[in-house]
C-alpha cells in the first residue's frame, strides 16, 4: 500500500486519455487519468520530493487550466521537456507529442498562479503552454501544424533531421532547475540529548507510533523518532500498537474473503 508523504521520488510514464479513474479521494477533482496520476503522486511524496512523469502534452496545453492550477499550488515546476512525435513510435507504434514534467512538492499548498498555468502564443502563432513559449530550447523538435488524432490542424513536434534524441535529452535535462535535498536526520533533541532516529518504513502509518526492538518510535514523514516514556506509558503504547496490528490483520482477512473459521481462529489466538 502506498503511503502519503513518504517517498522521495516518483518516476513514471503515465497513461494518456480523457477517461477518469474512480478514486473516492480524487473523484471531486474530475481530472483525466494522466492528471490524476500527478495529483495522487504529489500526495505520496514527502515535502521536497520530486515527481517526474512522462505525460500527454495536454497536461500543459489543455485549454482548461484547472489541473495545472491545482498542481502549481502544491508543487514548483522545475522544468519540462517536450518530446518529438516519434519518441514512442518504436515501442507504442504511434506518433504523439509527449512531455516530461518535473515537479517538486511544496511544504504546504499555497494560493499561487504562476505563468506556466496559462497558455500563450509563439511568434509563429502556435498556442501552447507559456513555459514552452518562454523556453523554446526545451522543445526537442520543430513545432508545426498538421492533422493529428486530436484534431485537424493541431500542433505537433516533428523530429529534427539527423538529430539524436538521446543527445537532445541530455542537453535539455541540464536546463532543469532545482535541487534535491535529502531528508536530514536530526541527532539531538532540544536538550542536546542524542535522539535515536530510524528511516520510516511503509508499513507504519504517518504520525503514529511503532515498536522496533521493544522500543517506541513515532513516525514523522520519512523518519521515526525514538520516544522516551516511563514504564507504565511505554507498556500502554506497546499494547495499543499490538492491538492495532491485530485489528488490521483481522480486517485484512475479512477483505481477502478468508473462510469464517480462519477469521474466528485468528481471533481466538489473540484472546
Amino acid at each position: 500500500m502506498y503511503k502519503r508523504q513518504f517517498y522521495d521520488l516518483a518516476v513514471g510514464n503515465v497513461p494518456f486519455g480523457q477517461y477518469k479513474v474512480n478514486d473516492k479521494a480524487y473523484n471531486k477533482l474530475g481530472f483525466s487519468i494522466h492528471n490524476y496520476f500527478f495529483a495522487k503522486a504529489l500526495d505520496q511524496v514527502r515535502p521536497g520530493g520530486v515527481v517526474a512523469f512522462v505525460t500527454s502534452r495536454f497536461t500543459l496545453d489543455s485549454k482548461n487550466s484547472d489541473a495545472r492550477r491545482y498542481l502549481a499550488q502544491r508543487a514548483e515546476l522545475l522544468g519540462a521537456i517536450r518530446l518529438p512525435n516519434d519518441a514512442f513510435k518504436k515501442n507504442a507504434g504511434t506518433e504523439v507529442v509527449s512531455d516530461i514534467i518535473f515537479l517538486q512538492k511544496r511544504d504546504h499548498p499555497i494560493d499561487i498562479v504562476p505563468d506556466w498555468v496559462h497558455l500563450n502564443r509563439t511568434e509563429e502563432g502556435h498556442t501552447m503552454n507559456s513555459y514552452f513559449v518562454n523556453h523554446p530550447e526545451m522543445v526537442l523538435g520543430d513545432t508545426v501544424l498538421e492533422s493529428t488524432p486530436y484534431g485537424k490542424d493541431d500542433i505537433t513536434v516533428r523530429p529534427l533531421p539527423g538529430a539524436e534524441l538521446s543527445d537532445l535529452l541530455k542537453e535539455a535535462v541540464s536546463h532543469i532547475k532545482g535541487t534535491y535535498q535529502a531528508v536530514e536526520l536530526p541527532v539531538a533533541d532540544h536538550k542536546g540529548k542524542e535522539t535515536k532516529i530510524l528511516p520510516a518504513t511503509p508499513d507504519v502509518k504517518n504520525f503514529s507510533y511503532a515498536v522496533v526492538d521493544g522500543e517506541v518510535y513515532f513516525r514523522e514523514n520519512s523518519i521515526m523518532r525514538h520516544v522516551e516514556l516511563n514504564e507504565k506509558a511505554k507498556e500502554r503504547v506497546v499494547g495499543m500498537v499490538e492491538l492495532r496490528r491485530i485489528v488490521n490483520e483481522l480486517i485484512e482477512y475479512q477483505l481477502e474473503d478468508y473462510p469464517d473459521e480462519m477469521i474466528q481462529g485468528l481471533s481466538l489466538i489473540h484472546i
